[in-house]
Protein backbone atom coordinates (compact mmCIF):
# COMPACT_ATOMS: atom_id res chain seq x y z
CA UNK A 1 0.00 0.00 0.00
CA UNK A 2 1.13 3.98 -0.46
CA UNK A 3 1.17 5.37 2.53
CA UNK A 4 3.09 9.04 1.79
CA UNK A 5 2.26 10.52 -1.46
CA UNK A 6 4.03 13.78 -2.59
CA UNK A 7 2.36 16.07 -5.18
CA UNK A 8 4.03 18.76 -6.81
CA UNK A 9 2.30 21.64 -6.66
CA UNK A 10 2.52 25.43 -8.64
CA UNK A 11 -0.19 27.71 -10.65
CA UNK A 12 0.49 25.20 -13.80
CA UNK A 13 -3.23 24.31 -15.45
CA UNK A 14 -2.38 21.19 -14.55
CA UNK A 15 -2.11 21.66 -10.93
CA UNK A 16 -6.02 21.22 -9.33
CA UNK A 17 -5.54 17.46 -11.89
CA UNK A 18 -2.89 16.81 -9.66
CA UNK A 19 -4.37 17.78 -6.49
CA UNK A 20 -7.73 15.95 -7.49
CA UNK A 21 -5.77 12.61 -8.55
CA UNK A 22 -3.27 12.47 -5.71
CA UNK A 23 -6.41 13.02 -3.26
CA UNK A 24 -8.31 10.31 -4.87
CA UNK A 25 -5.31 7.77 -4.68
CA UNK A 26 -4.52 8.79 -1.04
CA UNK A 27 -8.00 7.99 -0.31
CA UNK A 28 -7.81 4.24 -2.25
CA UNK A 29 -4.73 3.47 -0.12
CA UNK A 30 -5.36 5.15 3.15
CA UNK A 31 -2.49 7.36 2.41
CA UNK A 32 -1.38 11.14 3.65
CA UNK A 33 -0.67 13.64 1.02
CA UNK A 34 2.36 16.27 1.15
CA UNK A 35 1.55 19.08 -1.18
CA UNK A 36 5.47 20.45 -2.35
CA UNK A 37 5.54 23.91 -3.36
CA UNK A 38 8.60 25.08 -4.33
CA UNK A 39 9.95 28.68 -3.91
CA UNK A 40 12.06 30.16 -7.06
CA UNK A 41 13.39 33.12 -7.34
CA UNK A 42 13.04 36.88 -5.60
CA UNK A 43 12.02 40.32 -5.03
CA UNK A 44 9.11 41.24 -7.15
CA UNK A 45 8.66 37.33 -7.99
CA UNK A 46 8.60 36.09 -4.88
CA UNK A 47 5.60 37.78 -3.73
CA UNK A 48 3.99 37.27 -6.76
CA UNK A 49 4.42 33.67 -5.78
CA UNK A 50 3.32 34.34 -2.46
CA UNK A 51 -0.23 34.93 -3.56
CA UNK A 52 -0.61 32.70 -6.20
CA UNK A 53 0.94 29.91 -3.72
CA UNK A 54 -2.15 30.70 -0.69
CA UNK A 55 -4.57 30.16 -3.58
CA UNK A 56 -3.44 26.81 -4.12
CA UNK A 57 -2.21 25.71 -0.29
CA UNK A 58 -6.66 26.68 0.46
CA UNK A 59 -7.09 24.19 -3.09
CA UNK A 60 -5.32 21.84 -1.48
CA UNK A 61 -6.76 22.01 2.17
CA UNK A 62 -10.14 22.09 0.99
CA UNK A 63 -9.97 19.90 -1.42
CA UNK A 64 -8.38 17.30 1.11
CA UNK A 65 -11.03 18.04 3.97
CA UNK A 66 -13.50 17.02 1.59
CA UNK A 67 -12.24 14.06 0.54
CA UNK A 68 -11.54 13.33 4.16
CA UNK A 69 -7.36 12.76 3.49
CA UNK A 70 -4.61 13.93 5.53
CA UNK A 71 -2.67 16.59 4.11
CA UNK A 72 0.51 18.02 4.92
CA UNK A 73 2.02 21.53 2.87
CA UNK A 74 5.69 22.12 2.42
CA UNK A 75 7.46 25.36 1.05
CA UNK A 76 10.53 24.51 0.10
CA UNK A 77 13.40 27.10 -1.20
CA UNK A 78 15.53 26.48 -4.11
CA UNK A 79 15.63 24.60 -7.35
CA UNK A 80 12.64 22.97 -7.99
CA UNK A 81 14.53 19.97 -9.34
CA UNK A 82 16.58 19.23 -6.25
CA UNK A 83 13.93 20.17 -3.63
CA UNK A 84 11.05 18.32 -5.54
CA UNK A 85 13.67 15.12 -5.92
CA UNK A 86 14.78 15.48 -2.05
CA UNK A 87 11.18 15.34 -1.29
CA UNK A 88 10.52 12.31 -3.25
CA UNK A 89 12.88 10.62 -1.48
CA UNK A 90 10.29 11.01 1.48
CA UNK A 91 7.20 9.76 -0.03
CA UNK A 92 6.36 6.61 -1.31
CA UNK A 93 5.54 8.25 -5.07
CA UNK A 94 5.46 11.80 -6.35
CA UNK A 95 2.65 12.89 -9.17
CA UNK A 96 3.72 15.63 -11.58
CA UNK A 97 2.76 16.39 -14.60
CA UNK A 98 4.34 18.76 -17.80
CA UNK A 99 3.59 22.65 -16.90
CA UNK A 100 2.03 24.73 -20.07
CA UNK A 101 1.82 27.88 -18.10
CA UNK A 102 5.38 30.23 -18.67
CA UNK A 103 4.16 31.80 -15.27
CA UNK A 104 4.38 29.16 -13.46
CA UNK A 105 7.52 28.34 -11.36
CA UNK A 106 8.27 24.86 -12.55
CA UNK A 107 8.53 26.44 -16.09
CA UNK A 108 11.74 28.07 -15.39
CA UNK A 109 13.94 24.55 -15.65
CA UNK A 110 13.29 23.16 -19.05
CA UNK A 111 12.10 19.74 -18.35
CA UNK A 112 11.37 19.99 -15.05
CA UNK A 113 9.80 16.44 -14.67
CA UNK A 114 12.53 14.43 -16.40
CA UNK A 115 15.11 15.84 -14.48
CA UNK A 116 13.16 14.87 -11.57
CA UNK A 117 12.27 11.06 -12.21
CA UNK A 118 16.49 10.78 -13.00
CA UNK A 119 17.55 12.37 -9.88
CA UNK A 120 14.78 11.27 -7.64
CA UNK A 121 15.80 7.55 -6.64
CA UNK A 122 11.89 6.92 -6.17
CA UNK A 123 9.02 6.85 -8.86
CA UNK A 124 7.22 9.39 -10.35
CA UNK A 125 3.62 8.89 -11.59
CA UNK A 126 3.05 11.23 -14.62
CA UNK A 127 -0.18 12.20 -15.17
CA UNK A 128 -1.86 13.71 -18.78
CA UNK A 129 -3.18 17.04 -18.72
CA UNK A 130 -6.22 16.26 -20.97
CA UNK A 131 -8.58 13.88 -20.80
CA UNK A 132 -10.71 11.63 -18.06
CA UNK A 133 -8.63 9.91 -15.94
CA UNK A 134 -10.34 6.96 -14.58
CA UNK A 135 -9.04 5.42 -10.87
CA UNK A 136 -5.61 4.24 -11.71
CA UNK A 137 -3.91 1.06 -11.58
CA UNK A 138 -6.74 -1.33 -11.77
CA UNK A 139 -5.44 -2.63 -15.46
CA UNK A 140 -1.69 -1.69 -15.57
CA UNK A 141 0.39 -2.09 -18.04
CA UNK A 142 4.31 -2.74 -17.26
CA UNK A 143 6.49 -2.58 -19.69
CA UNK A 144 9.71 -5.13 -19.34
CA UNK A 145 12.67 -5.30 -21.19
CA UNK A 146 15.16 -7.14 -18.51
CA UNK A 147 17.18 -4.30 -17.77
CA UNK A 148 18.04 -2.31 -14.30
CA UNK A 149 15.42 0.29 -14.96
CA UNK A 150 12.78 -2.11 -15.64
CA UNK A 151 13.14 -3.97 -12.56
CA UNK A 152 13.66 -1.07 -10.73
CA UNK A 153 10.17 0.33 -11.67
CA UNK A 154 8.71 -3.72 -11.11
CA UNK A 155 9.83 -3.25 -7.48
CA UNK A 156 8.30 0.41 -6.89
CA UNK A 157 5.52 -0.17 -8.66
CA UNK A 158 4.29 -3.08 -6.06
CA UNK A 159 1.75 -1.28 -4.57
CA UNK A 160 0.10 -0.62 -7.66
CA UNK A 161 0.44 -3.96 -9.24
CA UNK A 162 -0.86 -5.43 -5.40
CA UNK A 163 -3.99 -4.04 -5.85
CA UNK A 164 -5.00 -4.10 -9.72
CA UNK A 165 -7.09 -6.57 -11.18
CA UNK A 166 -5.76 -6.65 -14.87
CA UNK A 167 -2.00 -6.95 -15.74
CA UNK A 168 -0.21 -7.13 -19.21
CA UNK A 169 3.51 -7.48 -19.30
CA UNK A 170 4.56 -5.87 -22.82
CA UNK A 171 8.04 -7.06 -23.91
CA UNK A 172 9.46 -5.36 -27.50
CA UNK A 173 12.05 -6.56 -29.15
CA UNK A 174 12.95 -9.63 -27.05
CA UNK A 175 15.94 -11.21 -27.78
CA UNK A 176 14.87 -14.71 -27.74
CA UNK A 177 18.42 -15.69 -28.16
CA UNK A 178 20.53 -13.95 -26.07
CA UNK A 179 18.15 -15.29 -23.15
CA UNK A 180 17.62 -18.58 -23.90
CA UNK A 181 21.55 -18.74 -23.80
CA UNK A 182 21.11 -17.27 -20.62
CA UNK A 183 18.73 -19.67 -20.01
CA UNK A 184 15.60 -17.70 -19.04
CA UNK A 185 12.50 -18.67 -20.06
CA UNK A 186 9.68 -16.76 -21.48
CA UNK A 187 7.16 -17.38 -18.38
CA UNK A 188 9.58 -16.70 -15.47
CA UNK A 189 8.32 -12.80 -15.46
CA UNK A 190 4.77 -14.16 -15.34
CA UNK A 191 5.73 -16.59 -12.30
CA UNK A 192 7.38 -13.97 -10.89
CA UNK A 193 4.44 -12.05 -10.79
CA UNK A 194 2.14 -15.06 -9.63
CA UNK A 195 4.95 -15.55 -7.09
CA UNK A 196 4.20 -11.96 -5.20
CA UNK A 197 0.18 -12.34 -5.20
CA UNK A 198 0.02 -10.03 -8.35
CA UNK A 199 -2.93 -10.85 -10.94
CA UNK A 200 -1.74 -13.12 -13.17
CA UNK A 201 -0.39 -11.18 -16.33
CA UNK A 202 -1.21 -11.91 -19.97
CA UNK A 203 2.46 -11.39 -22.24
CA UNK A 204 2.17 -9.75 -25.13
CA UNK A 205 5.20 -9.38 -27.40
CA UNK A 206 5.73 -7.01 -30.14
CA UNK A 207 8.58 -5.59 -32.53
CA UNK A 208 9.12 -1.68 -32.94
CA UNK A 209 10.82 -1.59 -36.37
CA UNK A 210 7.90 0.17 -38.01
CA UNK A 211 6.82 2.36 -35.34
CA UNK A 212 9.44 3.41 -32.35
CA UNK A 213 9.24 1.58 -28.66
CA UNK A 214 7.23 5.03 -27.34
CA UNK A 215 4.52 4.43 -29.73
CA UNK A 216 4.19 0.93 -29.39
CA UNK A 217 4.01 1.34 -25.59
CA UNK A 218 0.83 3.45 -26.21
CA UNK A 219 -0.68 1.50 -28.82
CA UNK A 220 -0.57 -1.63 -26.45
CA UNK A 221 -1.97 0.70 -23.61
CA UNK A 222 -5.16 1.86 -25.87
CA UNK A 223 -5.56 -2.34 -27.15
CA UNK A 224 -5.84 -3.47 -23.43
CA UNK A 225 -7.63 -0.91 -21.80
CA UNK A 226 -5.12 -0.20 -19.58
CA UNK A 227 -5.11 2.92 -17.40
CA UNK A 228 -1.92 2.91 -15.95
CA UNK A 229 1.44 2.24 -17.50
CA UNK A 230 4.40 1.05 -15.80
CA UNK A 231 8.08 1.61 -16.93
CA UNK A 232 11.71 2.02 -16.48
CA UNK A 233 12.91 5.65 -17.38
CA UNK A 234 16.28 6.22 -19.43
CA UNK A 235 18.56 8.78 -20.29
CA UNK A 236 21.86 10.44 -19.77
CA UNK A 237 23.32 13.63 -18.45
CA UNK A 238 24.57 16.05 -20.78
CA UNK A 239 25.61 19.54 -20.08
CA UNK A 240 23.71 19.42 -16.36
CA UNK A 241 20.43 18.59 -18.09
CA UNK A 242 18.76 15.10 -18.13
CA UNK A 243 18.25 13.76 -21.62
CA UNK A 244 15.27 11.52 -21.72
CA UNK A 245 15.79 8.24 -23.56
CA UNK A 246 13.46 8.32 -26.79
CA UNK A 247 10.33 6.26 -25.57
CA UNK A 248 10.78 8.27 -22.07
CA UNK A 249 10.07 11.27 -24.48
CA UNK A 250 7.55 9.92 -26.39
CA UNK A 251 5.32 8.98 -23.84
CA UNK A 252 5.42 12.29 -21.42
CA UNK A 253 4.57 14.10 -24.94
CA UNK A 254 1.99 12.05 -25.92
CA UNK A 255 0.36 10.17 -23.12
CA UNK A 256 -3.20 9.94 -22.73
CA UNK A 257 -2.75 7.68 -19.23
CA UNK A 258 -0.73 8.11 -16.26
CA UNK A 259 3.00 6.55 -16.66
CA UNK A 260 4.67 5.39 -13.48
CA UNK A 261 8.20 6.00 -14.24
CA UNK A 262 11.09 4.81 -12.30
CA UNK A 263 15.11 5.32 -12.70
Amino acid sequence: MLKRIGIHLSNDDAGKRRIEIGLQLAKKHEAEVVGIYPVYGSGGLQHEHGVIRQDVHNQLREAAKVIGVKAEWRVPQGNPEDVLALHARYCDVLIMSKAERSVSASSLIANLPEAVVMAAGRPVLMLPNYGTISPIGRRILFCWDQRREAARAFADAAPFLRACEELVILEIDRDHKRLGESDIHPDDISRYCTSLGYPTPKRLEKTSAEHGVGNVILNAATDTGSDLIVMGAYGHSRMREWVMGGASRTLLSTMTVPVLLAH
